[in-house]
């Protein structure tokens, strides 16, 4: 039994006859009837009766057809698609959070509008968990920050942020001195950071490494507002992307403070399977991000 026997028994029960099925099938009788027969073989019961050299369709027949449309009509979608699927599938984006605060809203809504018809499906995480997935293939597209070790991911880098040390008006460190604070001072002070394991707070330690310096910090979250709320409220000094305190700065509700040997920026990049199948909407994505 194969789809060929099924299109031609459908085909019967339309016509009503075996001669009918031949000529709409462009085949000779002969070989419709085998066809036919070979189908019953296989079902094991025959799907109609023979009436004065006429095919009348039996019950098991009726059964079995209610069966054999649903199938065809869904194999008739399936080469609907051929050649086009990739036009109809969505797109998976994956973007870790600071990316998906500041770039990733507008990069989908531009997106969006130049292609209508292509539905993107975001999921928000760590870098980490974001290329995880990029392996695994439950994403095709990664927007992620730091260092991405694997060999098996493609990794164009497009942009950039700075951190900034920040604290409120009324703290000690707002106020500007003659010389930088050392980090060694500032591990000394009350540190609102990232958790373990994010880009941001990874690099931030790596700095510190450097120097032979390692933070205990007072809070640990996973958001970088959170932070910058915290340090409004002066509960301690935080490090977060710049990009995220440049407003607060400017109204004068924190102060970033300068610390000495510190100027670190985390990398920005889009990530993909280096043998990742690249359709229309795939590059069309990578280039909003690139080069708008």
């Amino acid at each position: 039994m194969n789809l060929r026997h099924l299109t031609i028994f459908k085909t019967v029960c339309e016509e009503g006859s075996i001669t009918g099925a031949a000529k709409a099938l462009s085949m000779t009788q002969p070989a419709v009837s085998h066809a036919i027969n070979e189908l019953e073989e296989s079902v094991g019961s025959p799907l109609f009766d023979r009436v004065s050299r006429r095919v009348v369709i039996n019950e098991n027949g009726k059964f079995y057809l209610s069966k054999v449309i649903p199938l065809l009509e869904l194999y008739q979608d399936l080469e609907n698609y051929s050649g086009t699927l990739h036009l109809n599938a969505p797109l998976r984006i994956g973007s870790c959070v600071t990316l998906a605060s500041y770039l990733l809203p507008g990069a989908v809504s531009r997106f969006t509008v130049s292609n209508p018809d292509i539905q993107l499906k975001v999921t928000v995480s760590n870098s980490q968990e974001i290329t995880g997935k990029l392996l695994k293939n439950e994403l095709d597209i990664g927007l992620v920050e730091g260092v991405i070790p694997d060999e098996q991911l493609e990794k164009i880098p497009f942009s950039s942020y700075p951190l900034a040390v920040i604290c409120a008006p009324g703290h000690p460190l707002a106020k500007p001195g003659d010389q930088p604070v050392s980090l060694e001072s500032l591990m000394k002070e009350p540190l609102l950071l990232r958790e373990a394991g994010c880009t941001i707070r990874d690099t931030f330690d790596y700095a510190l490494a450097l120097n032979n310096l390692s933070a205990e910090p007072l809070w640990t979250s996973t958001n970088s507002d959170v932070i910058l709320q915290a340090v409004k409220e002066n509960i301690g000094i935080g490090v977060v992307p710049r990009i995220f305190a440049d407003e607060s700065i400017r109204l004068g509700e924190i102060v970033e403070v300068e610390v000495k040997d510190f100027n670190i920026s985390c990398m920005n990049h889009v990530v993909f399977q280096k043998d990742k199948f690249q359709t229309e909407s795939f590059q069309a994505f990578i280039n909003l991000v690139l080069f708008e």
